[in-house]
Parts: structure tokens; C-alpha cells; sequence
């Protein structure tokens, strides 16, 4: 039966999208997560296609873009990030993940920004390879063991043996963080407010320190972290004679924590006395593993070294342009600026 691919209206086609949404990619928090996704976003509303079955009239596969502003040498353009894609079980051929995804970067390649960039997982790495698009880069997940508890759950069934002997070697790896426990002059408070627009400010001063990344502006921080439907973030921020000069975004479960974000001035001692307070919150609210995603040309992978972090499994980075981006050109080593906070939700 044949399938035809068309642009969605975020409206009409709502309960369209959220039911393909929930069927394959997650059930949770799907209305509440459209709104703030694809409605809510300070850099513009989604783009999305949904399949159509030429019988019946139902949706079989869906993939949207959404919009991030880019600093770009300089400048800012509009550039995309690809994401929830998904296509129902029965019809997961490829042929049609080909098709979807060709009409989402040709849309890309059809306006001004011509930039998008993808995360994606290795069975979408295996469709832009049939498309001749090659990774840009890795993802690298860097992890920091806080406490001993899980490890030893693995080796004795009792939870009271397992802490008696995670103690000692938790106690050592709080030894190992003491020497950096030094703030070396920096104010470093947590943030539990809206960002305002001294976060605008040190965006623009930094943002092309790195390449290309997205223009973190107090409005867009507001959004994909503090108003996040599912996702309870939290700031730390480091000032120097009261200026704000950089930041730590990061958030937790019960056991397990993730450091979403660092931006701000290329300070060696401002960025260890962050990361070593976020630490400390976090190894006292009983985390087990810190980690960090981030590119693995990103700036500070010396110091997550020296921090104790250590590399655990990569993915791969996407990056789609156009002719019209000769910045941005196959040809061009231009370097990106992007962490775990920079993917689609």
C-alpha cells in the first residue's frame, strides 16, 4: 500500500504526532513535552512530516526539526537539530527511513541557515550512510565514580554488606576530589532564578570563542532548562568581582547525575572549582556516577582528565550543510561546540 510523506501542522495534526511520539519512542509526558518542544521554543516552532498509509489514512512514521540559533564565526544564523524521529514497527523498512529523512535535510538545504546537525543512534547512523553523509564527530561519555555502593551490590547480595564495604572506598575517592576543593578566588553560588541578561551578555562575549555553537541567551537557558517538562535542572554559576564569567548546568536521578552543559571564559581555576562544588552536592545527596557528554574535541576534555573522569563509549555527531554555507563546507575544518544540553530535548 503506498505511503506518501507530508508536512504536519502542529495543530490539526497533534494528536497525529503525540500518538506516533508515545507508540514508539516514549509514552511519558507527551503532551506537556509537545508544547515546550515543538510550541514553545524561543528560536521557533518545529518543522515535522508525518507517513501517511494510502489505505487507511493512519500515520506510520513522523521526524521534525527544531530550530537553534547557531554562532557562527561571528554571526548568527538559523540552524536545525533532527530529531524524534520514529516509524511503526511494520513498516521500518529502509526505503521509507530514507525517504522521511531526505525530505527532513532537504527542507534544511531549502532555507537560509542550511545547517543541521544530528545524534544519531546506530540504526539512524546506518540510514545517513546510505545517504553518503559521513559522522562530523563523537559524542564521548566521561564518567566519574562518587561512591562504591553499586559496584559492590554486584558482588554481595546483602545492601548492609555492600555499604559497610563501599565505605572505605568511598571515603577515598572523597579524598582524591579534596585537593581541588579550592575555590582560588571565584564566587561559586548555585543559580535559582530565571537567567537574565548578563547570561545574554557572556553568550555573546564567548560564543565565538568556540566555533559554532548555540547562542545560549537568558531566554533560550529559560527554556531548555528551567521550563524543561521532565528534566529538573539545576545552575551553578562562578563570578569574578561580581561579574558572571561561566557555568555548570547539570541535573539527577537517584543514583546517577549528568553535567548537560559548562560555557562561559576559558579559566582553568574557574571551571575546577565548578565542577568540584557540583561534585561535592552531589557525592553529599548520595550519586553514585557523574558523567559528561560532550564532543570529544570539546575544550575541557584535559580538565575532565585531571578531574578524574574517564572515557567511556562515543557516539556519532552529524552535520548536515549546504553549498550556500561555504563556512561550513565539507572541505571546511570548522570547529563545533556542542554538549549533552545541545541535542533536541
Amino acid at each position: 500500500m503506498a505511503i506518501s510523506i507530508r508536512p504536519a501542522d502542529l495543530e490539526v495534526d497533534r494528536p497525529l504526532l503525540t500518538d506516533l511520539l508515545s507508540r514508539n519512542l516514549s509514552p511519558n509526558g507527551v503532551g506537556p513535552r509537545f508544547d515546550w518542544l515543538y510550541l514553545q521554543n524561543p528560536h521557533g516552532s518545529a518543522r515535522a512530516w508525518v507517513a501517511i498509509e494510502g489505505g487507511t489514512g493512519n500515520g506510520v512514521a513522523a521526524a521534525a526539526t527544531f530550530p537553534r540559533k547557531l554562532c557562527i564565526g561571528g554571526s548568527v544564523c538559523l540552524g536545525y537539530v533532527l530529531g524524534d524521529f520514529c516509524i511503526d514497527q511494520q513498516y521500518r523498512s529502509l526505503g521509507l527511513a530514507l525517504r522521511l529523512q531526505r525530505v527532513c535535510l532537504e527542507h534544511i538545504g531549502s532555507t537560509s541557515s542550511t545547517v543541521g546537525y544530528d545524534f544519531p543512534s546506530d540504526r539512524m547512523m546506518a540510514i545517513y550512510r546510505r545517504m553518503r553523509i559521513a559522522p562530523m564527530g563523537q559524542m564521548v561519555r566521561w564518567s566519574k565514580p562518587l561512591r562504591a555502593e553499586r559496584k559492590m551490590r554486584e558482588v554481595v547480595k546483602s545492601v548492609r554488606l555492600a555499604r559497610n564495604f563501599a565505605a572505605p572506598i568511598n571515603k577515598l575517592l572523597e579524598w582524591r576530589d579534596i585537593a581541588s576543593a579550592s575555590n582560588h578566588g571565584w564566587s561559586i553560588a548555585e543559580h535559582r532564578e530565571d537567567c537574565d541578561e548578563e547570561f545574554t551578555e557572556l553568550a555573546r562575549a564567548v560564543g565565538t570563542h568556540y566555533g559554532t555553537c548555540i547562542e545560549r541567551s537568558a531566554e533560550y537557558l529559560n527554556w531548555r532548562y528551567l521550563r524543561h517538562p521532565l528534566v529538573h535542572h539545576e545552575f551553578l554559576i562562578a563570578r569574578r568581582d561580581e561579574k558572571l564569567m561561566g557555568y555548570v548546568i547539570y541535573s539527577n536521578t537517584s543514583e546517577d547525575a549528568k553535567i548537560v552543559d559548562l560555557f562561559g571564559f576559558a579559566n582553568a581555576a574557574m571551571w575546577t572549582a565548578l565542577v568540584t562544588r557540583v561534585v561535592a552536592l552531589l557525592r553529599a545527596r548520595g550519586i553514585i556516577t557523574v558523567s559528561v557528554p560532550a564532543l570529544a574535541t570539546n575544550p575541557w576534555t584535559g580538565l575532565l582528565k585531571k578531574w578524574g573522569f574517564r572515557q567511556r563509549e562515543g557516539s556519532p555527531v552529524v552535520v548536515y550543510t549546504s553549498a550556500k554555507t561555504p563556512a561550513l563546507s565539507e572541505d571546511a575544518t570548522f570547529p563545533w561546540f556542542l554538549t549533552e544540553g545541545d541535542r533536541e530535548s
